[in-house]
Order: C-alpha cells, then sequence, then structure tokens
C-alpha cells in the first residue's frame, strides 16, 4: 500500500481566517509573470464558456451524452468565489464551476481548472481534492435536485515529476483517494487537432503550439501566421472565428518589437490580399476608445458654435450633451 510521505498541510496564512483550507503558489513569481498569467487565465476560461457543450464532447464525453439540452447550463460565479482555498500561499480558486442539467432530471455540478502555470504552481491534486470536497460540504447537501460534484483539469504545460495524478492520505487504518480526469495538451495529436469540426479543439492546438515554442517569439509568430491562415478555411461562424483568433492571438502574440514588426506587415499583406483581417481584443478596444474621443470631438465642436453664437450655458449642456466639467475645460480653453 502506497503512503503519501509528504504531510498535506492545512495551515492557515497570518491574517486569513481559521477554518480556510490552504495551497500552496509561486509566492516568488515577478509580478509582470502573475499578470500575464492571469490574463490567459481569462482567456482560457471565455473560450471554455463560448464552446462549453463542444467543451464536455472533448473532456467528459459521458456527461456530454447526459445533458439536457432543454435547460440551460449555469456558471456558478458567486459559489465559484467560496470555493477559495489556501494552502500555505496565496488564494486559489478554480476557472469554472457549472451546473450542468442532465436527462435524469437532476444537476451535476462541474469543476473545470486549466492549470497554466507549469512547474510550481502548487499540489494540484491536494487543491483539486479541496475544490471538491469543500463544494460538497458547502453546497450539495442543500440541493436535492443535484445529483453529483465532478471535476476535471485542463493542463497546459507538464507538472513537476513527483506529483502525484491523484490524491491520496493514509493514516493509522484510514485511507483516503481522489482521482479525476485530466487532459494534457502536450500529449494530444496535432494533425487531429487541426483537422478536427470541434472549435475547441482548435483552442487546444493553440494552447499546444503556444506550449512547443516556449519563449521563442520567432517559433511564436509562425505558429500564429499558420494558425490564421488555416482558420480561413474552416467552416465555422464569424463569431466563432472571432473567438478562436482572439484567443490563439492572446497565447501566440510575439512580445519583441522586430516579430511585432512583422506581425503588423503579415496582417497588411492579408488586407492587400482581400482576406479577412480580425480584430484582437487589445485593437476592438482601442477602436472603441478612438470611436467615443471621435463623438466627444464632435460634440465639443458644437458645443464650440454655440458659445460664438452666446447660448445659455444650460441650453448648450442639453443640446450638445456633455458634461458641465467638459464646459468648463472648453471655455477655459477658448480663453488661453
Amino acid at each position: 500500500m502506497n503512503t503519501i510521505a509528504a504531510e498535506t498541510r492545512k495551515m492557515n496564512p497570518p491574517g486569513k481566517a481559521p477554518g480556510k483550507l490552504v495551497a500552496t503558489d509561486e509566492a516568488t513569481t515577478e509580478s509582470i509573470g502573475k499578470e500575464e498569467r492571469r490574463k490567459i487565465d481569462e482567456h482560457w476560461r471565455a473560450i471554455i464558456k463560448k464552446f462549453f457543450l463542444l467543451v464536455l464532447r472533448r473532456i467528459l464525453p459521458e456527461l456530454a451524452d447526459d445533458v439536457d439540452r432543454s435547460r440551460k447550463i449555469v456558471f456558478l460565479e458567486k459559489e465559484l468565489e467560496e470555493l477559495t482555498v489556501y494552502i500555505d500561499g496565496p488564494k486559489q480558486i478554480p476557472d469554472i464551476l457549472a451546473r450542468v442539467p442532465t436527462t435524469s432530471g437532476r444537476d451535476v455540478w462541474l469543476i473545470l481548472h486549466v492549470e497554466i502555470q507549469g512547474p510550481g504552481g502548487g499540489d494540484l491534486p491536494e487543491r483539486l481534492f479541496f475544490y471538491n470536497s469543500s463544494l460538497r460540504v458547502t453546497y450539495l447537501k442543500d440541493y436535492g435536485d443535484t445529483s453529483d460534484a465532478v471535476s476535471c483539469a485542463i493542463l497546459t504545460a507538464k507538472r513537476p515529476a513527483a506529483e502525484e495524478e491523484r490524491y491520496l492520505r493514509e493514516s493509522y487504518g484510514n485511507r483516503m483517494l481522489y482521482e479525476y480526469p485530466t487532459l494534457k495538451i502536450w500529449e494530444l495529436d496535432s494533425d487531429d487537432l487541426e483537422s478536427s469540426g470541434n472549435p475547441f479543439d482548435w483552442a487546444l492546438y493553440a494552447g499546444k503550439c503556444a506550449l512547443e515554442s516556449g519563449r521563442n517569439d520567432r517559433v511564436k509568430l509562425d505558429y500564429l501566421k499558420g494558425l490564421i491562415e488555416k482558420l480561413d478555411s474552416k467552416g465555422w461562424t464569424h463569431d466563432e472565428k472571432v473567438a478562436l483568433f482572439r484567443f490563439m492571438d492572446a497565447l501566440l502574440h510575439p512580445k519583441s518589437p522586430e516579430m511585432q514588426k512583422a506581425y503588423d506587415e503579415f496582417r497588411e499583406q492579408r488586407k492587400k490580399e482581400g482576406k479577412i483581417v480580425l480584430l484582437s481584443v487589445v485593437e476592438e478596444r482601442a477602436q472603441k476608445r478612438g470611436e467615443k474621443m471621435g463623438k466627444t470631438k464632435q460634440k465639443l465642436a458644437v458645443a464650440s458654435k454655440m458659445l460664438d453664437r452666446g447660448e445659455p450655458h444650460e441650453k448648450i449642456l442639453d443640446y450638445a450633451e456633455i458634461s458641465r466639467k467638459q464646459l468648463d475645460e472648453l471655455i477655459k480653453a477658448r480663453q488661453n
């Protein structure tokens, strides 16, 4: 019988309320690295929610077969936040908590976690055990229409070699074993992902490309250009293609000025060839800011003309639809 050598640590960190469960994390990680991982986490959550039924088809096909399509899947944001656990470090929560209706008439609560940080991210099996047991203790005893709570992990980078792929605790005749399914991106076949008709497989393909390219911006750009060209031939909707483009752009966008310039040149060439050039999240936000600034400029121009005619300030505010502060700043600027 196997025995876990290291004791499971449940110490409350300083300043934390007693009774909270505790899990390790990279406390020494640079802030830039944390911010980058946070953004990648957000993109994974967005793409999973976008293609959720297709995600189930890939990771939990048995549950996908049991889904009651006549009822809505609900993403439980409030309950997700309450699954926070601590193990000798900062708080950690899973990425997705979904209430999935099944044909039995009861619901399954699914905890789905995407592990992106690779080595040093803390004991993953221990965290998933605490997520699942915390959910059961906190909620399932109060919901008679819920049949079970299940978990699944998507691993986008290899875990430490010494880390178990299950949670096991044994002590004085007691034995607690928790196992869960995992999807390891590096084990997936690239050709199968590329040729698949499942859009989420394309997202997994982008994730595998990001893993294989590492920190090499040139390789990232080559992968990204290839993905963009191949995405054109897919028979998915425009909305689906936009979501996938933004996901793979987030994972593979080059950071070096040289490769960013090469990427811009590639996109310009696509425009010249009459091909569709989709906007990234950053570009769309910048475009919206520009449109907003343009509208504000037009409103201030109207207000300026009304000031020239000596119109009352209240009338200007009403007609130009600007704020009192904007009008005051405009008057001050005209006086200088």
